[in-house]
């Protein structure tokens, strides 16, 4: 726990010192980072207010103090006087209810004191205390919302009346949305869960909507705290950032896109025709802001847009993206890719190759971007996933998978000077190669990428697997499981031929594996290359016994800093993906 308080404390230390107030998030996986609304609450706040997201999955209002977490808002609080104010929300309900060993409580006694004891410590230190009534379920029964969770946050509200506190009402203004949009609207919020829906957690697009819902009557609640920050006009101003210095593409000149485009060569596309023109414009630089979402298929092939040199493709707000699309930066230069949510494009004729392998294989066209013969590319705050046609819904023809998914990410051709950061890959199964085959000789020399802060969740393999390339690995994040049913984890760093990778401080979350030779393999037949690992954890303890050279012959030229691996998973899960830009900048860079 004191790790824990530490490292909240030198984040608000870090803050500048105009920082006006801040905003420090408690309760259960509703708000927590990765299936809650906290982070996307917190980043519709003015980029002078420091917001703390500290809610845990699993925590009730009283395993939360039990276990020492509300020690480490208290310690905050004593540490507040660099702000106007410290609002403390505090939303628990989920997890008292019965049926839940260790952290259930009694609604009549436990709940309503342990709340009022909430608030009371906050008042002490000087803070605001919110109650938050708890987020609605979202599961209908006879065409009305199963609101289970009633009884608690009519406690709840109890507790604020009586203790003289503001009371943000989410159970009511959530209850009311969702039961005006529908079972089937309903859905589209929720993760994914097998073949039915978590009715309980929130998918990105859940994050957003109950986000926003929260962060608008924080407002209402508080004047003093807006305006509220406008995700789409955050990604305008990320449109003429350059690659940062911790990376490949900040090396010999450094990467800046279309940072140079004139407003007449600044396009803001809402239709793949609108897109197509924009990158086929003479221009000498341009910034293509993508709003929504495009499906550029050319009837029923994946549609393929070939991006210019010079250019920044940048999706404006939480939710541009790409479907039946293939992003190919091919023999140019002066390339970056931001703030896109790509759905692996799938091919609709895999080919069967019975040499491929042992037993045969299929394989596919497409990759979501592909860098061929490029170089200086920055592709950053993406995220990829299959989904919604991930693998278990293809048949098996020939004995195996009929694979429609190829690369989430290939590097390839020499490409060079390359920094892949702060993207979120999910639910596929073969990622990134960065170079393409052991023949490819003339890669030796280029291949220079940096992977620096990106969320591999749930990916079997290749994350990357390299070729002959100098490439940095550092404070990635690895979540997965051997056993998944759809993407069972194989390794994640392939150390193929003439490989030379440096890896500082990756954090390895994978259920079933043991040993450094379950996260690192090398998986072809060539003679490996060399892998020197400097930091990184596997499940919480030290990677240790690669059984690989460390003799990687180079060092990193740029500066960078690396967290140690065990604060990994938690700037990860926070700052990693679309929709994510301008988010706690004191972590990113």
């Amino acid at each position: 726990m004191l790790r824990h308080i530490l490292l909240s404390l030198a984040l608000a230390a870090s803050m500048p010192a105009y920082a006006a107030d801040r905003i420090i998030l408690v309760g259960d996986s509703t708000v927590a980072s990765g299936g809650g609304y906290g982070d996307y609450l917190c980043r519709r706040q003015r980029p002078d207010t420091t917001c703390l997201n500290l809610a845990k999955n699993g925590r009730s209002s009283g395993s939360f103090r039990a276990e020492g977490r509300w020690d480490e808002v208290q310690a905050l609080l004593r540490d507040g006087s660099g702000f106007r104010k410290t609002y403390v929300l505090m939303q628990f309900g989920h997890n008292d209810q019965p049926g839940k060993p260790g952290r259930s409580t009694d609604l009549v006694t436990e709940y309503p004191a342990n709340m009022a004891r909430y608030v009371a410590d906050v008042k002490a230190a000087g803070g605001v205390p919110v109650i938050v009534t708890s987020l609605t379920r979202r599961s209908f029964r006879n065409g009305y919302v199963w609101n289970d969770l009633a009884p608690w946050a009519t406690a709840a509200r109890d507790v604020a009346q009586r203790e003289g506190v503001a009371v943000l009402d989410l159970n009511a203004l959530s209850l009311a949305a969702v039961q005006a949009m529908g079972p089937a609207e309903a859905d589209t919020l929720a993760q994914a869960k097998g073949a039915g829906f978590d009715y309980t957690h929130l998918g990105p697009k859940g994050g957003r909507f109950f986000g926003d819902m929260a962060a608008r009557e924080l407002l209402r609640l508080f004047p003093a705290l807006g305006p509220l920050t406008d995700p789409a006009e955050t990604s305008r101003q990320a449109a003429r950032e350059r690659a940062p210095a911790d990376g490949w593409a900040g090396e010999q000149g450094g990467t800046h896109g279309g940072a140079a485009a004139s407003p007449a060569n600044v396009h803001t596309v809402t239709t793949p025709a609108e897109l197509r023109a924009a990158v086929a414009a003479s221009a000498d630089a341009r910034i293509i802001q993508v709003r929504g979402t495009l499906d550029m298929a050319d009837g029923a092939k994946v549609g393929v847009v070939r991006l210019p040199s010079n250019t920044t493709l940048i999706g404006l707000g939480e939710d541009a993206g790409f479907v039946n699309t293939s992003l190919v930066a091919g023999n140019v230069s002066q390339v970056i890719i931001r703030n896109l949510s790509i759905s692996n494009p799938c091919d609709p004729e895999p080919k069967w190759d019975p040499q491929d392998g042992p037993h045969g294989n299929w394989n596919s066209l497409y990759d979501g971007i592909t860098v061929t013969g490029s170089h200086h590319v920055w592709i950053d705050h993406n995220s990829f996933t299959d989904a919604p046609r991930t693998d278990g819904q293809s048949p098996k023809e020939n004995g195996m998978l009929k694979q429609c998914h190829d690369g989430a990410l290939d590097i390839t051709s020499g490409s060079d000077f390359v920094t892949v950061s702060y993207n979120h890959f999910a639910l596929h199964e073969k990622n990134t190669l960065v170079g393409s085959s052991d023949r490819a000789t003339g890669d030796d020399g280029h291949l220079r990428v940096t992977f620096s802060n990106n969320f591999f969740d749930n990916v079997s393999a290749r994350t990357p697997r390299v070729r002959f390339g100098q490439v940095h690995l550092f404070n990635n994040f690895h979540k997965g499981s051997r056993k998944h049913a759809e993407y069972a984890h194989e390794y994640s760093i392939g150390i193929a031929k003439q490989a030379h990778i440096i890896v500082d401080a990756n954090a390895y979350d994978i259920e079933g594996a043991s040993s450094c030779g379950d996260v690192m393999k090398n998986p072809g037949k060539s003679e490996p290359g060399a892998v020197l690992d400097r930091g990184s954890q596997l499940n919480g303890k030290p990677l240790a016994e690669c059984a690989f050279s460390p003799d990687v012959g180079w060092s990193v030229p740029y500066a960078f800093t690396a967290l140690p691996a065990r604060d990994v998973q938690a700037n990860i899960m926070t700052n990693a993906g679309a929709g994510r830009l301008g988010y706690l900048p004191y972590l990113r860079r």
